[in-house]
């Protein structure tokens, strides 16, 4: 599950929102809307590079009853030169997290104005 994944998980869900309306219906939560803006961000401006897990873990419920929250430590290596460790937030699904293993290596974009905020965009 990459980025593109994420992007249209973000879009359904927010019109699933729309569609819904009135009282007594679920909004997306104020880390669903920075999660998705952010995916929104990184796509059009996100600074290119790749990375490697270091770790995963559980850390916590998704936002729905497929997708749970995981911390992924990365090794990151920027297309500019720059190399950092960081832990990627991202929302996976049971299957996928067979694919994100400690070894593995991944297409990211990080934020330009935070290099620590940083999103798996596909194999490497």
């Amino acid at each position: 599950m990459g980025l593109m994944d994420n992007l249209k998980k973000a879009q359904e869900m927010a019109q699933q929102a729309a569609q819904q309306g009135g009282a007594g219906t679920a909004s997306p939560s104020a880390g669903d809307v920075e999660y998705a803006n952010l995916a929104m961000k990184l796509n059009q401006n996100g600074l290119p590079g790749t990375a490697t897990i270091n770790s995963i873990t559980v850390s916590g419920a998704g936002s729905d009853p497929v997708n749970k929250a995981y911390d992924i430590g990365v090794s990151v290596e920027l297309e500019n030169g720059q190399s950092y460790d960081t832990t990627i937030h991202q929302y996976l699904t049971e299957d996928a997290v067979n694919a994100y293993q400690p070894g593995g290596k991944f297409q990211i974009k990080a934020d330009p104005d935070d290099t620590s905020k940083v999103m798996i965009y596909g194999a490497a």
